[in-house]
């Protein structure tokens, strides 16, 4: 069986969109870039971190952890086809934040290329958490991430050998020198399965 582990992609260039300014005009683009699509979403707050969901223009989070931009580290919100990526620079004061759009468009001859890789996501098993809406990710090491019920694979049975996989996409780019390595960066999906798939 091939690996699913790590496989050649190619799209079209699609140059990202790139700009900065307060949340409230990051969070429009962020709706607008969206519209009604369901995506992921994984927030990095200073209190917390989790793998959310973003629907209807809204983030769906677990109340024991409400979204509070004033806390925001970083965000990127993912679907198959995109994702929005935010951050807060150490440069930026009070309510800036920077913004990058990354939207892909599969072409077998295009000419970007890119790498997708699994990430494994530790835990070993799911917890109910909050009336079937999240799970706790659970580690025997005492890691846990609160997921979303909806970025859960259908039928998922997890133990040490059936894991939690980030799918990423790692984007190749092209120093002055010619050499070859990752310009970017961005979130897929989460799927189930073994290790050597």
């Amino acid at each position: 069986m091939p690996s699913k582990a790590m496989q050649l992609v190619r799209f079209k260039q699609n140059e990202p969109q790139i700009m900065m300014g307060e949340w409230r005009t990051l969070q429009n683009k962020i709706k607008e870039h969206f519209n009604s699509k369901k995506a992921g979403a994984l927030v990095t707050m200073y209190h917390g971190i989790c793998l959310g969901s973003f629907e209807k223009g809204q983030f769906i989070m677990p109340p024991s952890l409400p979204f509070q931009p004033e806390y925001l580290r970083l965000l990127r919100v993912f679907n198959e086809d995109s994702e929005c990526y935010v951050w807060k620079s150490s440069m930026d004061t009070g309510d800036i934040f920077r913004l990058r759009i990354r939207q892909d468009e599969e072409d077998n001859s295009g000419e970007l290329e890119a790498i997708e890789a699994r990430q494994l996501l530790w835990g070993t098993r799911l917890e109910e958490y909050l009336e079937n809406e999240w799970k706790l990710l659970k580690e025997e090491r005492g890691i846990e991430l609160r997921v979303h019920h909806s970025l859960l694979p259908d039928n998922l049975t997890l133990n040490a050998s059936n894991r939690l996989w980030l799918v990423t996409r790692n984007y190749i780019d092209f120093n002055p020198m010619g050499q070859a390595g990752y310009g970017d960066c961005r979130f897929v999906r989460i799927e189930g399965g073994r290790g050597n798939e």
